[in-house]
């Protein structure tokens, strides 16, 4: 019987050989919004970070430790998990010095280890939610007493992708019962859009937030 694991890396290799044609002007911009909005949210929890440790689980290239590294992070505090070989690869090249852990997430045996851990748009792509359950409780686990959850992923469905599942502020409350407090911020305008609209995606943004199609949340253990 195929688990959700081996269905969650059929999904990933589906997505893989699909080409999304990104033009860089969104793709530049869509990075920036969401790194300054993990910078204000870090730097407004941590006054140094040069002892905290992170844990992103699907750290798929490492593009986010990356970033989070230039925050202040050492690269001996920064540990990935990934489930799929081929990333795993890249994030042994990407992330020199740091700890790498491949396969399933629910398998990491660290308890009250992290200051943060990190998914972003990991959920979306488990569409069992007794999993998504477990994945939830695992993070909780992981991460430190008075640490947090830093969550970013897309909250509406994709009609034409059948493979991935938007994720709501409400699921996410049911996800994490026992947070001390979740904090929500809208972002990201929506990818069909910003495609087009390239240079203009932060005057569209700021016009018409009603158009962002993700949300970082904070989730406070």
């Amino acid at each position: 019987m195929i688990n959700e694991v081996d269905n969650i890396k059929r999904r990933y290799e589906v997505r893989k050989n699909k080409s999304f044609n990104d033009n860089k002007w969104f793709v530049k911009f869509l990075q920036i919004e969401r790194e300054l909005r993990y910078f204000k949210i870090i730097s407004s929890f941590y006054k140094e970070l040069d002892s905290r440790k992170i844990m992103e689980i699907g750290a798929g290239s490492g593009d986010n430790l990356i970033a989070l590294k230039r925050f202040g992070f050492r690269w001996s505090n920064i540990y990935a998990n990934e489930l799929l070989d081929d990333r795993v690869s890249i994030l042994e090249q990407n992330l020199p010095n740091s700890h790498i852990y491949k396969g399933d997430a629910l398998e990491l045996e660290f308890e009250e280890h992290f200051d943060i851990v990190f998914q972003s748009t990991l959920f979306t792509s488990v569409l069992d939610f007794e999993f998504k359950k477990k994945l939830a409780n695992k993070m909780m686990k992981m991460t430190k007493k008075c640490g947090l959850i830093l969550w970013y992923d897309f909250k509406y469905n994709n009609p034409n992708n059948k493979d991935v599942k938007g994720i709501s502020k409400t699921e996410i409350n049911r996800l994490f019962p026992n947070a001390k407090k979740i904090k929500f911020y809208n972002t990201t305008l929506a990818p069909p859009i910003a495609r087009r609209v390239g240079k203009l995606y932060n005057i569209i943004n700021f016009l018409f937030p009603i158009l962002r199609t993700h949300i970082v949340a904070v989730i406070y253990k």
